[in-house]
């Protein structure tokens, strides 16, 4: 149970920093920032938002 949680944690931070790496590059730095909190925050929900807004352009 806690090699789950910690393997989710190491997920969800790095998934925050790719999120926060591809969106400076396409859009700018404070946009990439934006979503970075959207992903930490709300998590895989953010996430799945971010990949449907990054393929729409």
């Amino acid at each position: 149970m806690t090699t789950v949680v910690i393997l989710l944690w190491i997920l969800s931070i790095l998934a925050t920093f790719w999120v926060w790496s591809d969106a400076s590059d396409k859009r700018g730095a404070n946009i990439g920032c934006l979503w970075a909190l959207v992903v930490l925050i709300l998590g895989p929900i953010g996430f799945i938002a971010y990949i449907f807004v990054r393929n729409a352009d």
